[in-house]
Parts: C-alpha cells; structure tokens; sequence
C-alpha cells in the first residue's frame, strides 16, 4: 500500500473543507409561508378574525415567541422580446410577529405590510403561501 506525504493529505483535507463551505452556502435554507389559517366569522363581533401565518422556521433557527420576521414574495422577470427568463426578484411585503414556536415550524400574525408608494404594488396586499420568511434585522 503506498503512503501519502504530508503535503498530499494537506491538500486533501483541504479541498474537502473547501467543498464543504461551498456546498453548505449554495445550499443554505430558505424558509417559506406553507400556510395561511384564518376560521370562519361567524360575526358574533365588529372583529375579523385574525389569519395565523405558518412558517417552515422554529427554534431550532431561532426563533422564540415575539420575533418579528420579515416576508418577501419571489417575483420572476420574463423579458417578452427576447423570450429569457431575466432573473428574480425578491420584493418586501411586510413584516409578521412569531406567537407560537415549535422545533422545526412557528405561527405568526401580521404586524405590518410595505407600502406601495416605496415597494413594487403587490396585490392583494397580504402575506400567501411560498412566500419567504427571515428574521428581521
């Protein structure tokens, strides 16, 4: 069986550490809106129901209960003339407020939307299901 020198294991320590950064950050974790819940109003108030906002995040991420978390939707840009996809972009919608948090998933409720006078109009106005989560800075 023939050895290998120092160098050589150097460099293939290395190269796998090197690969592994690169795997981990092209493949780092997008968190989503999977669904939206809002039950039925059986107008017993002046009050609509609030929605509950499921996100794919929890505390293992972490999250605890009153994190705010910001929310974009991915719109792609098709360009017509040439017939290419142009790329993504990620426009702001608002901002949601954890209230329940479990390991791997949290509920949230709105806290406030982006205006449209400064974003992209989004309509309807609303947070929906695919749309993006990460934690606010």
């Amino acid at each position: 069986m023939r050895r290998l020198g120092f160098a050589t294991l150097e460099f293939i320590i290395f190269s796998l550490m090197f690969f592994g950064l690169c795997l981990n950050y092209s493949q780092a974790a997008e968190f989503n809106v999977y669904q939206v819940y809002r039950p039925i109003d059986l107008g017993e108030t002046n009050i609509a129901p609030p929605k509950d906002i499921y996100i794919s995040m929890g505390s293992e991420q972490g999250l605890k209960k009153g994190s705010t978390l910001d929310v974009y939707r991915r719109i792609s840009s098709f360009d017509n003339m040439s017939q290419r996809h142009m790329g993504d972009h990620m426009i702001p919608v608002g901002k949601i407020r954890v209230i329940h948090v479990d390991d791997k998933t949290a509920i949230a409720r709105s806290d406030r939307f982006v205006s449209i006078e400064q974003e992209p109009a989004l309509l309807p106005q609303a947070i929906m299901i695919g749309d993006v989560v990460r934690i606010a800075e």
